[in-house]
């Protein structure tokens, strides 16, 4: 009796310290997760800013293209202030940020891709001004 007594008290902690082990881990790499998304949503705005330069250095944006995308970019790096205040971004922010950025880049394409350029054309926001 005391036998499976103590074998029963023996499998209660063996299982109890695993399950409190698998928490710690889960929690260690929801934490890695949370910043290699940090990185990937940094990663992408510095190479959606690079997108957005070159199209001015070749001259595919007009002014105003220019300053609508320039624009944007300071929006979502304002969403990503806000949903870092409490030192992290949840997986909900996380996912509102990358649709922003989702939204940018194809407005990025379709500015630099247009026929619109600066420096050419009849209308004041094509003239070249830098």
């Amino acid at each position: 009796m005391n036998k499976i007594v103590i074998a029963s008290a023996l499998v209660l902690a063996a299982l109890t310290t695993g399950a409190s082990a698998q928490r710690y881990h889960d929690g260690q790499r929801q934490d890695a997760q949370r910043y290699d998304s940090q990185r990937e949503i940094d990663a992408r705005q510095q190479m959606q800013e690079q997108r957005i330069q070159n199209a001015r250095r070749a001259g595919e944006l007009t002014r105003q293209e220019y300053q609508s995308l320039e624009a944007e970019q300071a929006r979502i790096r304002e969403m990503e202030r806000r949903a870092q205040r409490d030192g992290r971004i949840d997986g909900r922010e996380a996912a509102e940020i990358r649709r922003a950025q989702n939204e940018a880049s194809r407005h990025i394409y379709q500015e630099s891709h247009d026929s619109e350029q600066r420096g050419r054309g009849h209308g004041f926001w094509n003239r070249r001004w830098w």
